[in-house]
């Protein structure tokens, strides 16, 4: 997948928090043009929506083509190319260091979100917007099942902890975070839709890469489709969310 298609699937993960990230954010009561440190930025999926509240927004990441494409996404221009674990950032810089859909990527999470800890405030917050558990999803029907074993599989080849969603909580408290909040994104089920599909089936072919001959994965992709646009298909994949303060 190229550059492009990884920020379309970023801009609809923002969208699936957008609401769980505007009521946090108000409801710390944060200050005025609150600096803000976006961790694990990617593509900038995140900057115009914490611009338009307000944030001034620095934004990291590790890939320097991410740093690159994030770049016109913030109005504030500001971004760093550096490593979550050891931040190039002095300590208590910012009202709020932030991460979407991360700390399941990271080899040291713990020690990402002690980083984080560091470069905020006294006062100021610690937020995890997006942590799934994949070890606990729900796929329905058998295809869906089949399709959601593969891809685990995939994930943690890829070096993801499917797990990740349900440590949040003592992570949180580990780090020496005071007042952690922990809870679940609701799900919400649609018309079906054949372009939400054909754009998660992308996501999902491009994770079956390798592990799954190709005639497997068009002939799961049309049982799928099919059991997509009849309504039968049931998808949940938990997804934690925390926060904490410094």
């Amino acid at each position: 997948m190229k550059i492009y298609d990884w920020h379309a699937r970023y801009i609809l993960q923002a969208l699936w928090t957008a609401n769980l990230r505007r009521y946090l954010l108000a409801k710390i009561n944060l200050p005025h043009n609150p600096q803000v440190l976006d961790v694990g930025c990617g593509t900038g999926a995140l900057f115009p929506d914490l611009y338009r509240t307000g944030c001034i927004v620095t934004g990291l990441d590790y890939k320097f083509n991410h740093c690159n494409f994030a770049m016109p996404h913030n109005p504030e221009r500001m971004m760093l190319c550096a490593d979550a674990l050891t931040m190039p950032i002095q300590n208590g810089v910012y009202d709020v260091s932030l991460s979407h859909y991360f700390l399941m990527w990271v080899k040291n999470p713990l020690k990402a979100i002690t980083e984080m800890r560091r470069v905020t405030k006294p006062g100021g917050y610690v937020m995890a917007f997006a942590e799934p558990d994949y070890s606990a999803r729900i796929d329905y029907p058998d295809i869906f099942k089949k399709i959601g074993i593969v891809q685990n599989r995939s994930l943690q080849f890829q070096g993801v902890d499917l797990e990740m969603g349900r440590q949040l909580s003592w992570m949180f408290r580990q780090a020496g975070l005071n007042q952690v909040q922990v809870g679940l994104l609701a799900g919400e089920w649609k018309e079906p839709n054949l372009e939400v599909f054909l754009h998660e089936w992308e996501i999902i072919a491009h994770d079956m890469g390798g592990l799954v001959p190709i005639e497997d994965i068009l002939a799961m992709k049309e049982e799928g489709q099919a059991a997509w646009l009849s309504g039968q298909a049931t998808v949940f994949i938990p997804t934690f969310y925390a926060y904490g303060m410094v």
